[in-house]
């Protein structure tokens, strides 16, 4: 982001929510515009005093969010032997059981909960088809921070995956009136079936990204590795490539000591460096079946897919509250911790508290030298909604799955066309798409997905 330069700070406040649909086919109301400000134009002083100011008040914190697509918590803590450096982080962390029983199980929903803080339903987003106006309703992490510090904090996300959500967090950090700073995308490897290459190297770019992190100002860095969920879709959640896949994603990890290598021993090294410290969380969408299914891996409400997982490394907090468990944490606490963390009130609206809130202090439980077990016995009590609202999340992810398995063909479609061809041939796929597509938001509607947008604002998602 750029500043502009003005006579006069105007401080910037971000626009106020738009109202709610009052019956079926009305759609969210638009956000306002930026308080204080021209629309979503950021003002700083040209007055040397004020703009000093301004920067002295910038927050010089340093946050790393590591999203792991698809990751059952509970294979990690039946293989200690490979995957050590998720047990160590545990060890001197706080970690949560969590679960999102109760919601959609699929990647593009519970990403957006995790980056707005708000759940899916509210947001409106119920499969993998990216809605980009989803994030002017609903604004990201990104955009609080960005539209709030602009050059004094660095965003950057770096992401990978696959198929029809090959790149879901690069997109939704590119969302909104003040996307990330920095946004790559990382392809799968060539014959890289296993996705350990594209694994190691996500991790790489990311590491970069840590070691040239500048210490002179705040640093949010998101890495989103999918190579694990992937590898549920082709094998299963029970596999022994799934299996495999976890002790990659440790070795991503790594260890937060000398030379522990992979991304914690990139945040030892620059700690050491600048003697400073991260806030690091590590935190997963949902889980995985298994055997597989036909390759869906999640979508449903069965234990092994809502189950969740957050483990927090709170910055300044060696020697506190290590090897503790608190459950009462859930993915929807992401987004607003972050913004406390940076020194920002979280909205109303955010329907999680920050994780450091003292209203999870009567939830925090030491379970002593029996860490994992208990962790192991949490996810072994969670269990399904009751029948009928089984039923009904159920029925969503069906309904809303049938749209999205059309989306990905027809793109491919006018993608291959000729260019001259390319327009009407998106229109005529548009057509095909829309005609499934609103009935399945009529239908979501009626199971609680309250911020869907029945007649989408952009009728063809395929223009090229």
């Amino acid at each position: 982001m750029k500043w502009r330069y003005d006579e006069d700070l105007v401080t910037y406040g971000m626009g106020g929510l738009g109202g709610h649909a009052q019956s079926l086919f009305g759609a969210p109301g638009a956000n306002g515009e930026g308080g204080f400000g021209n629309g979503h134009i950021l003002y700083v002083p040209s007055d040397v005093t004020a703009l000093t100011n301004l920067l002295a008040a910038a927050p010089d914190r340093n946050f790393l969010l590591i999203g792991t697509d698809g990751t059952n918590l509970s294979r990690i803590l039946a293989d200690s032997a490979g995957t050590p450096n998720f047990h160590a982080l545990m060890a001197q962390s706080v970690t949560s059981a969590s679960t999102i029983i109760g919601h959609t199980t699929i990647s593009n929903p519970s990403w957006t909960t995790i980056q707005t803080g708000v759940w899916m339903e509210t947001a409106g987003v119920s499969n993998n088809v990216f809605t980009p106006w989803t994030y002017d309703n609903w604004p990201t992490v990104y955009n609080y921070l960005e539209g709030t510090f602009g050059d004094m904090v660095d965003t950057v996300v770096i992401a990978n995956g696959e198929g029809t959500v090959s790149g879901i967090n690069t997109r939704i950090a590119g969302a909104g009136a003040f996307p990330a700073d920095s946004i790559e995308f990382v392809p799968q490897v060539a014959g890289d079936t296993d996705w350990t290459a594209t694994q190691i190297l996500t991790g790489q770019k990311a590491q970069a990204a840590i070691a040239a992190a500048d210490p002179n100002k705040g640093n949010f860095i998101f890495v989103s590795l999918a190579g694990v969920d992937n590898n549920a879709h082709q094998y299963g959640g029970d596999s022994p490539q799934y299996a495999a896949s976890l002790r990659t994603l440790d070795a991503v990890l790594g260890s937060q000591t000398a030379g522990g290598g992979g991304l914690l021993g990139a945040v030892y090294d620059w700690e050491a460096t600048y003697n400073e410290e991260w806030d690091i969380l590590v935190v997963t969408d949902h889980g995985e079946i298994g055997p597989d299914q036909f390759g869906r891996g999640h979508g449903f409400q069965s234990p092994l897919e809502t189950a969740t997982f957050l483990i927090w490394d709170q910055a300044g907090t060696d020697m506190t509250n290590n090897g503790y468990i608190n459950n009462a944490w859930q993915t929807v606490s992401v987004t607003p911790t972050i913004l406390d963390a940076f020194g920002l009130t979280p909205p109303a609206y955010m329907q999680g508290a920050p994780i450091t809130s003292a209203s999870f202090d009567n939830t925090l439980f030491d379970p002593g030298d029996n860490l994992y077990s208990v962790l192991n016995q949490t996810f072994a009590t969670q269990g399904y909604p009751d029948v009928p609202d089984t039923l009904r999340l159920n029925s969503r992810t069906v309904a809303a799955t049938i749209p999205y398995l059309v989306y990905g063909p027809i793109q491919s479609v006018v993608d291959a066309v000729p260019s001259f061809l390319q327009l009407p041939v998106s229109w005529i796929g548009a057509g095909i798409y829309q005609t499934l597509n609103i009935p399945a938001q009529i239908y979501i509607r009626f199971t609680g997905v309250t911020g869907n947008q029945i007649i989408p604002p952009i009728l063809n998602p395929f223009l090229p």
